[in-house]
């Protein structure tokens, strides 16, 4: 009996041991066009996950940018590629949450757009929606309208959107703008989006814009690429064209949305084709529906 007492004990300490190497510890980053400040170790293996010098990094596969499996890119060289998923990094101090995201190099300057959901667990509240936005606007200070939205156990409280190499959007769980970033004078403190030679972009989020500090607690992200067309979402018709992507659905009720983090190239191209072909374009209730494609991230306290 004394040898099994000790053994769980054991047990106990190094299950200790292991959340407390699971968990993020967090630095400060400075979101300034370099992310040699972003020094944790990636993994080796695609689709795979490590906690590294303070940071969580995703490591995502290469060539999985197929959106439901029949995506295509615009035939424009400037708009060829550009939304692979390669690294999705998250880190954070007392002050600021902070996200690396990098993908593939587009064919020019004209960069994608990025959407990231946060979902913190146990907290009330949420929306399903993400990257979408009022019709009658029309505008990334109302949405990204990519036709994309989570499982009701992953609705989300905030929701980050990029676009261009220095732009960003914050959204509350009503869908409403409370942070922007426009490099104008009336870009909200803090919030901040820099981009390093067009394929990785910095966000630094206050935490008093997101309800407080993530110590302690565990939060899930859903991160989403694209590409983007003033400033929202490129939307992937049916055929390829010049400047837009094909595969998509009769109806454009499909996302456009070519790569997710955090699932396999195949759970992904089932989340991204679950869309329905029979609802009217742009009506909710008929978006793709994100479940399994979602980072979960521990905090320290």
């Amino acid at each position: 009996m004394g040898k099994v007492a000790v053994l769980l004990a054991v047990g106990l300490v190094f299950s200790s041991v292991c959340f407390a190497e699971d968990a993020v510890t967090g630095h400060t980053i400075a979101v300034d066009k370099n992310i040699k400040d972003w020094t944790g170790a990636a993994p080796e293996q695609e689709n795979s996950a490590a906690v590294s010098n303070g940071e969580y990094i995703w490591k995502d596969a290469a060539g999985d940018d197929t959106g439901n499996g029949k995506y295509t890119y615009p035939l424009d060289k400037a708009l060829k590629k550009g939304a692979d998923l390669k690294e999705f990094r998250v880190s954070f101090d007392k002050e600021n949450l902070y996200f690396l995201i990098k993908t593939d190099r587009p064919g020019d300057w004209w960069t994608g757009y990025r959407v990231i959901g946060i979902h913190k667990e146990g907290a009330a509240g949420g929306t399903q929606v993400l990257a979408q936005g009022d019709p009658d606007e029309l505008n990334f200070d109302s949405g990204t309208f990519a036709n994309l939205k989570v499982a009701p156990a992953l609705a989300c409280q905030y929701v980050v959107a990029v676009s261009s190499t220095y732009k960003g959007r914050l959204y509350n769980e009503k869908g409403k703008m409370i942070a922007r970033k426009e490099a104008q004078p009336d870009d909200t403190p803090g919030f901040k989006v820099d981009d390093y030679n067009w394929n990785a972009v910095e966000i630094s989020i206050p935490l008093n814009l997101i309800g407080g500090s993530p110590a302690g607690q565990t939060w899930k992200f859903i991160v989403a690429t694209g590409q983007q067309d003033n400033d929202i979402a490129r939307k992937v018709l049916v055929e390829q064209s010049q400047y837009n992507g094909g595969g998509g659905a009769e109806n454009g009720e499909n996302p456009s949305v070519y790569d997710l983090a955090g699932a396999d190239k195949a759970t992904q191209e089932k989340e991204l084709g679950s869309y329905d072909p029979n609802a009217s374009e742009g009506d909710p209730k008929g978006f793709a529906t994100i479940e399994k494609s979602f980072l979960t991230v521990n905090f320290a306290k």
